[in-house]
């Protein structure tokens, strides 16, 4: 945990924006002195006459009001309200990706659209629920600074593993429902692939929302209704898996992926740039897959598997609900691949 994260942390239990950090072990890093702009020569902790940053290993925060303390460790402040129930696990604990892949670009991209490279340079971000960090990785790249936020320890855990060295992204450990930070301040918060696992989705996005800096975007990705096949097989599928342990369900998932390579990715990949056989393979289950290596096939399987969905979204839905939450410039588009997913982005009046 970097010091200059203090300035956008607030008590997860009642809101007060004034953490006292104890510091037990630290470590410095070194930094670029061009990565700071002239504005942030004296951030805590930043040192550019050395060209090193202090990072806190091991520690506690405490809140100066309502005096409840939240250790930091491995790096990772855990900002979880007393009460909170973490996260699942997750398959994605053991996930890597190779940034220089392009796919990994193109498909945060994707969940992204119409927002683009230049829509987060310069800008303070929210990752809420942010995985295994490759989309934070990304934003990152891109110029922004990252809060990644998310509820469950091994998404952390590997979150903070894949961005080690993006000195403008931040791990927390948190719930969205009370997410530990001020409010007001973000340019921008994106939510891809969670809202639908939510028992109170909405909640979730007005506090989200509460978050955002006036004028600041908020963008989404979540799935669109299920039907027929799709949907039965889904429903089977965690009717048979819900009582296993994780690691019976890990071997589960490990036989499921390689039965969508040989049945599904294989023939994509054959055949999905031949006219006539391409609208048939496009139809295959998850075939856009194929393009991902099989531990990440694996990981997919299992938190599909794992974590219910509790929600399934509309166009209309999604646009009556933000523009009745007071959201301007309220754009929502259909994403067709493998099944119907929505996107959709609104700006903080």
């Amino acid at each position: 945990m970097k010091y200059r994260l203090l300035r956008w942390l607030a008590c997860p239990s009642c809101s007060h924006p004034d953490l006292r950090v104890v510091v037990t072990q630290a470590r410095d890093v070194r930094v670029q002195r061009g990565a700071f702009t002239p504005d942030e020569k004296n951030l805590p902790g930043v040192d550019l006459a050395r060209g090193i940053e202090t990072e806190i290993i091991e520690g506690s925060l405490t809140c100066a009001s309502c005096r409840a303390t939240f250790p930091i460790v491995e790096g990772i402040p855990h900002l979880l309200r007393e009460g909170a129930d973490p996260g699942p696990t997750t398959a994605h604990r053991w996930t890597t990706f190779d940034s220089a892949a392009a796919e990994w670009q193109d498909s945060f991209l994707d969940y992204a659209a119409p927002l683009g490279p230049e829509d987060f340079l310069g800008r303070l971000v929210l990752d809420a629920g942010c995985g295994y960090g490759r989309h934070a990785f990304f934003a990152a790249r891109f110029g922004a600074e990252v809060v990644a936020l998310d509820s469950s320890l091994d998404a952390i855990r590997s979150c903070r593993a894949n961005t080690d060295g993006c000195d403008r992204v931040h791990p927390v450990l948190g719930d969205i429902h009370s997410p530990p930070l001020r409010d007001g301040l973000f340019s921008l918060t994106y939510c891809f692939g969670v809202l639908h696992h939510l028992e109170q989705p909405w909640d979730a996005v007005r506090r989200l929302g509460a978050l955002l800096a006036p004028g600041g975007r908020l963008s989404l990705w979540v799935y669109g209704p299920r039907q027929g096949l799709t949907l039965q097989v889904n429903n089977a599928l965690r009717g048979v898996t819900t009582n296993l342990d994780a690691e019976e369900l890990y071997r589960t998932s490990r036989w499921i992926a390689r039965g969508l390579r040989v049945f599904s990715h294989t023939p994509y990949r054959w055949f999905g740039q031949v006219p006539v056989a391409r609208s048939l393979v496009s139809h295959l289950p998850v075939h856009d897959h194929a393009r991902w290596p099989f531990d990440v096939v694996v990981a997919d399987v299992y938190d599909r598997l794992r974590i219910p969905v509790r929600h399934w979204f509309t166009r209309e839905q999604l646009e009556a609900w933000l523009a009745d939450a007071g959201y301007l410039d309220v754009r929502v588009s259909r994403r067709v691949s493998n099944n119907e997913t929505f996107r959709a982005t609104a700006l903080r009046r």
